[in-house]
């Protein structure tokens, strides 16, 4: 059993995956979790304005995290009976290991137990079946019904995996608002015209064909 109080150890194990500021770690006696680390700033950050805010609001250097975790949380509880069908990554609170504090995360897995596979290898493989296109669709239909703020939504960070042995794709990283001003919160139109701009730009990077109207990709 994971308890949230215990320093876990991290540091004798390489990361499952890195981004653009965390790395992805196995969680320690707990297969179907992973654990979500900041990563230190090792170099001074050239645009003074940062440096201000930095120094000013150190916490701004988890507030992705805190941002993303706040977003999960607001879906799973407009969700209801309908949770299991979240299209995020479910979250589970903040431990503190030995490489820095981390956030315990679903582990979204493919059939054979790996790791989820991305969109993009997805695509480049050419797997992409009706099937999977209309499950791939009911996932951009959710993001649009639930209101999931995309800060950096694009097909890397787009997996196909299960949950209760239902296949389903779903957003490991990427979201949550990005302004001190949280514009898209409140505005439902401008959060569609962001979804509808990144969706595109997902299907320029794919090869698939994005119809802003009926909110669907198909293949070309």
């Amino acid at each position: 059993m994971l308890f949230a109080v215990q320093l876990l150890q991290l540091s004798d194990q390489e990361p499952l995956a890195k981004g653009g500021h965390r790395d992805v770690y196995a969680c320690p006696g707990q297969p179907e979790l992973l654990i979500k680390v900041t990563r230190p700033r090792t170099r001074r950050n050239r645009s003074f304005s940062k440096r201000l805010v930095r120094r000013l609001m150190p916490d701004s250097a988890f507030r992705n995290a805190l941002k993303e975790i706040e977003c999960e949380m607001k879906a799973a509880l407009k969700s209801g009976p309908d949770i299991a069908q979240l299209p995020l990554a479910r979250s589970f609170g903040i431990v503190q290991t030995d490489v820095g504090p981390g956030v315990v995360v679903e582990k979204i897995q493919s059939d054979d137990g790996d790791l989820a596979r991305h969109l993009s290898w997805m695509c480049k493989r050419n797997v992409l079946n009706d099937a999977i296109l209309e499950n791939l669709n009911s996932f951009v239909q959710k993001l649009f019904a639930f209101q999931i703020v995309g800060r950096d939504i694009h097909e890397m960070n787009i997996v196909y995996g299960q949950r209760d042995q239902v296949h389903m794709f779903f957003l490991i990283d990427g979201y949550g608002e990005r302004n001190l001003v949280p514009l898209r919160t409140l505005s439902r139109k401008l959060n569609d015209r962001s979804l509808n701009k990144q969706m595109r730009q997902i299907a320029d990077n794919t090869g698939l064909r994005w119809d802003a109207a009926t909110r669907a990709f198909s293949l070309n």
